[in-house]
C-alpha cells in the first residue's frame, strides 16, 4: 500500500506531527504534491473559501474542513454538520450540554468552549466520551455555585493526545484527577483573573504533565507562587524550556539565579519571566510568538497565536493547512520570520460584525 492513497487532509495531519523543521523539508522534497502542501501558505494566500453565516451559528469553510463559530448552537446543527467539523468555538456550553454531542464530532482537532452552570446542576467533572483527535483545548468554566470547582481539567484528562491547553478560570476551587496523566501535553497556559491557584493544587497540576515545554501562569494580582516552589517546578518539568510568571510577587531574582545555576548544572536552556517588567524581553527573545489579536490566523499553531494572549482575544479559526508555523523554530532568540502577512483573513476588514 502506497503513501500516495492518502487525501491530502490525511497527509496534513501526519506532516503535522514533525516537529522537526529539517525533516520537514526533506519531506517537501519527495514529489511535487508534497511540496506544495508544505509551503501552500507561500503559493496559496486566500485559504478561506468563503464565510457563511446561518442562524445556528457561524460556518466557516476552507477546502475540506469545517470551523464552527457561535454564541449557541441548535442540537441538531452536531447531527448534520459534526462529522465535517475540526474547529469548534461556543461561547455558551456548559460540560454537561458538551459531551451529548461529542459522539458527533469524531474529527474535532481544536476546541475552544466557555460554559456557565446558571441554568443547570453541574457534575463534579466531565465524564463523557474521549477526544481522541483533539490537540488543542480552550476552556473557561464558570458556575453561579461559588464553591463549585473548576471542572475544565476533568475535560483535559479525556483528551488523550491533547498537545496545547489553555484554562481559564473563575474560582480557587479544582477538580484535579492525579490518577490521569496527560503525557502528551507540552503547552499549557492558566489565567485566573479572581483569584489565585495556589502551590499545591498547581503542583498536582503540572505532576499530571511531565512533558510539559511552555508554560504560563497568569493572575490579575498574584500567581501564589514563591521562591521556595521554583525548585520543585523544574524537578516536575524536566522538559520546560519557557516558564512564564509575570504577576509573581513571591518570585524574585533569588529564582532567576537559581534557574541559570540549574540549567549550567543540568545543560539545560530555560527562558524565565516573573515580573511585569519582562513583557517586552519575552516578545524579544521569542519573536515568533504573536499577542496581536486576528479573528482568523495562518498556521495551526497554539504557541504562535494563543500563548501570550488572553482567554478573550484567541483566534476564532487557525488555518490548520498550513504548516508555515511549523518552519519556524521554536527556541527563543530567532530573529528569522517568513514575510506572511495575515491582515487580509480578517474580517473585520470589510467593516462587518463578524459574529453578527
Amino acid at each position: 500500500m502506497s503513501i500516495e492513497i492518502l487525501d491530502d487532509s490525511c497527509l496534513l495531519r501526519i506532516f503535522r506531527e514533525i516537529n522537526d523543521k529539517q525533516t520537514l523539508i526533506i519531506c517537501s522534497q519527495v514529489n511535487q504534491r508534497w511540496h506544495s502542501l508544505i509551503f501552500s501558505s507561500l503559493s496559496r494566500p486566500k485559504r478561506f473559501a468563503f464565510l457563511k453565516r446561518r442562524k445556528d451559528g457561524l460556518k466557516i469553510i476552507y477546502d475540506d474542513e469545517t470551523g464552527a463559530v457561535a454564541d449557541t448552537i441548535q442540537p441538531d446543527f452536531f447531527i448534520k454538520h459534526g462529522r465535517k467539523i475540526k474547529q469548534l468555538r461556543i461561547s455558551e456550553m456548559t460540560l454537561d450540554h458538551f459531551k451529548l454531542h461529542v459522539k458527533y464530532l469524531p474529527r474535532l482537532e481544536r476546541l475552544h468552549l466557555s460554559s456557565s452552570s446558571t441554568f443547570s446542576d453541574p457534575s463534579a467533572y466531565y465524564d463523557g466520551p474521549k477526544l481522541e483527535r483533539l490537540e488543542i483545548l480552550e476552556i473557561s468554566t464558570a458556575s453561579s455555585v461559588r464553591s463549585d470547582p473548576y471542572r475544565g481539567l476533568s475535560l483535559m484528562d479525556r483528551c488523550p493526545y491533547l498537545k496545547s491547553a489553555f484554562h481559564c478560570i473563575i474560582g480557587e476551587d479544582f477538580f484535579v484527577d492525579t490518577q490521569v496523566k496527560n503525557y502528551y501535553l507540552q503547552d499549557l497556559v492558566i489565567e485566573n483573573d479572581s483569584g489565585a491557584v495556589n502551590w499545591p493544587t498547581l503542583k498536582k497540576i503540572l505532576g499530571k504533565c511531565p512533558n510539559i515545554k511552555h508554560l504560563a501562569i497568569r493572575h490579575s494580582y498574584d500567581t501564589d507562587i514563591e521562591d521556595e516552589n521554583i525548585p520543585e517546578m523544574l524537578e516536575l518539568l524536566s522538559k520546560v524550556v519557557l516558564i512564564d510568571l509575570r504577576v509573581s510577587p513571591g518570585v524574585t531574582y533569588i529564582s532567576a539565579d537559581y534557574v541559570d545555576e540549574y540549567c549550567k548544572l543540568n545543560n539545560r536552556s530555560i527562558s524565565f519571566y516573573y515580573s511585569e517588567e519582562h513583557e517586552d524581553n519575552i516578545k524579544v527573545d521569542w519573536p515568533q510568538l504573536s499577542d496581536t489579536f486576528s479573528s482568523l490566523c495562518i498556521g495551526y499553531s497554539f504557541m504562535k497565536h494563543c500563548f501570550l494572549k488572553p482567554f478573550c482575544r484567541l483566534p476564532l479559526v487557525m488555518d490548520s493547512t498550513c504548516l508555515l508555523p511549523l518552519l519556524e523554530p521554536d527556541t527563543p532568540h530567532s530573529k528569522t520570520k517568513p514575510d506572511v502577512k495575515e491582515e487580509y483573513l480578517d474580517p473585520d476588514e470589510e467593516g462587518d460584525n463578524f459574529l453578527n
